[in-house]
């Protein structure tokens, strides 16, 4: 499970606890240590879990992930119930945290003032109080697993250098291109401009590309400057690139067609293929190192909870 999925689950929980009370008649599922799960918080949790869910993911990942969660629902509630407990034990105060994030907000989307994000939320059919209440609890887990769980991992520079080993593919620039270009636009009546091809053609030599092209090229600001741009491999029209990557620095093609028109294009610059250095990507792969600890960790903390609490499940929900 996602430690951001996670986070939401425990966060539906925190803003629907208590709302069961007012049903008249209620199916218990569980008892975790002096609080009974009902069923009306399971349908709600279940509900806001999906929300979650479908705001990350799509197609058959997404009906995978329901599925699992389905089977594991009431487990995940109890695991959040014991969560918000720990929480409670901790009594953080986090007002000057989440004044520093509705300030970042603000900041973010140019809102001059509260009422100006009060007034946004509210079109969108949110309470700004229960959206701050929302970012409390938010803060407040992360408090917890961090001061419970974060505090614990530590990344040392085998484990870096391992992964640095292992997935070459994350840290690998891909080749680039550099292209300048004479382009002459296609037309329904003449889908090949013959007569200005040779024309070019004729006077093209070596050292004047760059005269011929701001001459005769029908690409935007062509009078100006004869860059088609720098690409990726795999960025350019795929005639182009094959084409681009048989030519040595300043060489030219011959003409090549696309589907907007010809093309001749000249080699400016390449950049190979080249691995990042690890200086340059170690803390990325420090954060990306601790997020999977975390992940199993945080898991190892939740179980120690479960040892140390009285759960009794009464019914299995379906």
């Amino acid at each position: 499970m996602k430690l951001k999925i996670f986070l939401t689950a425990i966060l539906a929980l925190a803003i629907n606890r208590g709302l069961a009370a007012a049903e008249t008649i209620e199916e218990i599922y569980a008892i975790v240590n002096d609080e009974v799960i009902t069923g009306s918080e399971l349908r709600k949790f279940e509900a806001e879990m999906l929300r979650s869910l479908q705001s990350q993911m799509a197609g058959e990942q997404l009906a995978e992930a329901t599925r699992e969660l389905k089977k594991d629902l009431l487990n995940r509630f109890i695991e959040q119930k014991l969560l918000l407990s720990k929480i409670k034990e901790k009594n953080y105060n986090v007002e000057s945290d989440v004044e520093m994030i509705i300030q970042e907000i603000k900041k973010q989307y140019q809102f001059a003032s509260d009422d100006d994000l009060k007034k946004a939320l509210q079109a969108e059919g949110i309470e700004f109080s229960a959206w701050k209440e929302m970012w409390k609890e938010r803060r407040k887990q992360e408090r917890l697993i961090a001061e419970e769980v974060g505090a614990k991992i530590k990344v040392d520079n085998p484990q870096v250098m391992e992964y640095y080993r292992n997935h070459p593919e994350e840290f690998t620039m891909p080749a680039e291109i550099t292209l300048n270009a004479i382009f002459l636009k296609k037309s329904a009546a003449e889908p090949k401009p013959q007569a200005k091809m040779d024309q070019v053609t004729a006077e093209l030599k070596p050292g004047l590309f760059e005269p011929t092209a701001k001459k005769y090229s029908e690409l935007p600001d062509a009078a100006n400057s004869v860059v088609l741009g720098k690409f990726k491999k795999g960025e350019l029209d795929k005639n182009l690139e094959e084409a681009a990557l048989k030519l040595k620095k300043d060489e030219y093609s011959g003409w090549i067609e696309t589907d907007n028109g010809w093309y001749i294009i000249q080699l400016a610059d390449f950049s190979p293929d080249h691995l990042i250095e690890v200086k340059d990507v170690r803390e990325e792969i420090i954060r990306k190192l601790r997020e999977e600890i975390q992940q199993v960790k945080l898991k190892d903390y939740i179980e120690q909870l479960k040892k140390e609490s009285y759960i009794k499940i009464l019914k299995e929900y379906q």
